[in-house]
């Protein structure tokens, strides 16, 4: 059981540790890290606990069009950061200083990179599984994920400055298409 646990959360973490790839092309604070983290691994013990408390009767509703939701708002962020990214190369992003995501933005990464979270939440609810022990080990893995991910990120773009701007545009959107597996 806790195996079972403790792989649920990781699994579940990957979405958060390629968002924090692709957004940490930006100059972030220890603060900033932690923030994204700590709202990605929010946002993905959220909707697990709202999967498995609304089982059937959300999907009943939502199902048909929660993962266009997913693709449309990770897209518009993809194609944001890939303008940002070929304005750097065009050097238009020297005259003004860059700093980390808004609150907004990361906000609805954490939220868009979660929803897979919400089946994972109904299945666990059907299952009658013990939710607590999932939810912590699904948002610690999410923080940690983030926060590794977020490192490895800043550590790239030392190397890569705006190629990794791209990269990240292209994860995300990557991510985006994802959604739209059923």
């Amino acid at each position: 059981m806790i195996l079972e646990i403790l792989i649920f959360g990781l699994i579940l973490s990957a979405d958060s540790f390629s968002a924090a790839i692709a957004m940490g092309h930006r100059p972030f604070t220890k603060k900033d890290a932690l923030k994204f983290a700590f709202t990605s691994g929010a946002a993905e013990t959220f909707t697990t606990l709202i999967g498995s408390i609304a089982g059937a009767q959300i999907v009943r509703k939502f199902g048909d069009y929660d993962h266009w939701i997913a693709f449309f708002l990770l897209l518009g962020v993809a194609l944001h950061m890939a303008f940002e990214g070929i304005n750097q190369m065009r050097g238009g992003e020297q005259t003004k200083k860059v700093s980390f995501h808004s609150f907004t933005k990361v906000l609805i990464v954490s939220f868009a990179t979660s929803l897979d979270a919400f089946g994972v939440g109904i299945g666990l609810g059907v299952a009658q599984k013990p939710i607590v022990p999932f939810l912590i080990s699904i948002g610690l893995w999410a923080f940690t994920a983030t926060i590794a991910g977020l490192y490895l990120a800043r550590r790239l773009s030392k190397k890569f400055g705006p190629i990794m701007t791209l990269f990240g545009s292209l994860v995300l959107g990557i991510l985006a298409f994802q959604m739209l597996k059923i």
